[in-house]
């Protein structure tokens, strides 16, 4: 039998990675942030313990990995979008659609990110890749917010407090949504409203 090419391993080793992240993704809304433990995660993903420290350091790395999955969704949108013929503020709104989406899709998992958040404040090596990842996506946001003024599209504004804002009001709702309840802060509607109201301030009168 001949040795596996090195393609051939990367295959194997993206595989495994994601085998650990779907079971840890269970775990994690089953348990909580505080309650998981690795060996948790090693039993639901089937692998030992030994193997899911080779590819995770520990609970803050493998849930940073699981968050980021985000970012990387919504950064790999935006260089989609970032060539498509449509609008700088018809791609603000998609972007917010993705948002939307994630919330409902892993609506499961909401609890477990306000837990780690919490957590962070007392962790400033679990809060420095919370930073990183935020300020990955808020980069997203600000190509497009670039791309719309240099198109005369949006008024000439502080694009790095802008490009942040659509992350603050998404954390901000879900914690909000959490802690008083879907009946008082609805999520879909606040998200979308703010949006509304940041596109017409952006937007040129031509």
């Amino acid at each position: 039998m001949s040795p596996r090419t090195k393609a051939q391993n990367e295959e194997i080793r993206k595989a495994r990675k994601q085998q650990i992240l779907d079971a840890a993704r269970s775990v994690f809304a089953a348990r909580g942030f505080q309650k998981t433990r690795m060996s948790d995660v090693a039993k639901a993903a089937e692998v030992s313990q030994g193997t899911l420290y080779h590819y995770y350091r520990g609970k803050d790395d493998l849930f940073m990995a699981l968050f980021s999955t985000w970012a990387e969704q919504i950064a790999e949108v935006v260089s989609e979008l970032s060539g498509a013929p449509t609008s700088a503020a018809e791609k603000l709104e998609i972007l917010g659609q993705i948002g939307l989406a994630y919330l409902q899709t892993d609506e499961d998992l909401l609890p477990v990110f306000v837990e780690f958040w919490a957590y962070a404040l007392h962790n400033p090596k679990a809060a420095k890749s919370f930073r990183n990842l935020f300020q990955a996506m808020q980069q997203s946001c600000a190509e497009i917010i670039e791309q719309g003024i240099a198109n005369d599209e949006f008024k000439p504004i502080d694009v790095e407090i802008l490009s942040a804002l659509p992350l603050v009001v998404l954390d901000g709702v879900v914690l909000l949504s959490l802690l008083v309840g879907k009946d008082v802060v609805e999520p879909e509607q606040l998200i979308r409203q703010t949006l509304q109201l940041v596109l017409t301030g952006l937007l040129t009168e031509g």
